[in-house]
């Protein structure tokens, strides 16, 4: 009876705390940290193995644009964006943290942010044939409020873009516990043999145990077509590839 109530409190309720944290993190940031500020503790939730995983991308791909979803405050495409070089594409729907984000980043000129439902921008970026032909990376990171975007934004990418690299946050790293990660963010949610059929994909997870981070870090999946694309996944050292135990 507990469970029952907390998910409806939880459901009903989610709404409310999320416009209170929206004006908790407004006037925080207007406070303490009204412009991005490039430094070590930077993006990607200052998770030092996945900032090893992005320069490994980096040197091992050619990617012609960073497409990412849930801009949130900006940190992660400020880091992206000054560590490439490369053109950031980015979108949040929540209004209030557009426009922080969008102060915060306004000057870094290669960053392109839109407020608009991710999956209403995956779409129109899909028009593109600049960007779908060539080398993408792409992070999801729009996991929040009661709509949960994932599977529609995969399914998106998946299908119209032929070289990617994707990496979704707050994913549970199989053999290691020490990992956060958020209720959505597992493999039952997201089949990954379903993915493999439906799509051809691979999936990797981090190789640094989390008891290497300075702090619990959140967790993450990296997902690329399971051809010659995927090859270069396979050599690098701080991403293993997940194979699903065989049942004896």
């Amino acid at each position: 009876m507990n469970k029952l109530i907390k998910k409806i409190r939880d459901h009903y309720c989610r709404d409310i705390l999320n416009r209170l944290n929206d004006i908790e993190t407004g006037i925080g940031v207007l406070v303490n940290s009204p412009s991005y500020v490039h430094d070590q503790n930077s993006g990607f939730n200052g998770v030092k193995g996945r900032k090893i995983i992005f320069q490994d991308l980096l040197s091992n791909y050619r990617f012609s644009h960073i497409i990412e979803t849930g801009t949130y405050l900006g940190d992660t495409s400020g880091y992206m964006a000054k560590t490439s070089g490369i053109p950031v594409l980015t979108c949040e729907k929540n209004t209030s943290l557009y426009s922080l984000a969008k102060m915060r980043l306004k000057k870094i000129e290669f960053i392109h942010l839109h407020n608009l439902d991710s999956r209403e921008f995956l779409m129109e970026l899909s028009k593109n044939p600049d960007i779908t032909q060539n080398e993408c990376f792409v992070y999801l990171d729009a996991h929040w409020g009661k709509d949960l975007p994932l599977k529609e934004e995969i399914s998106i990418i998946a299908s119209r873009w032929e070289k990617f690299v994707m990496m979704i946050d707050d994913f549970k790293v199989p053999g290691d516990d020490g990992y956060i990660h958020d209720g959505f963010g597992t493999l039952k949610y997201i089949n990954i043999d379903r993915l493999k059929t439906r799509y051809n994909l691979c999936a990797f997870f981090p190789s640094m145990p989390s008891s290497q981070e300075p702090k619990p870090p959140i967790g993450c999946i990296v997902l690329a077509k399971n051809d010659q694309y995927a090859d270069g996944l396979r050599k690098i050292n701080s991403l293993r590839l997940f194979e699903k135990p065989s049942i004896s």
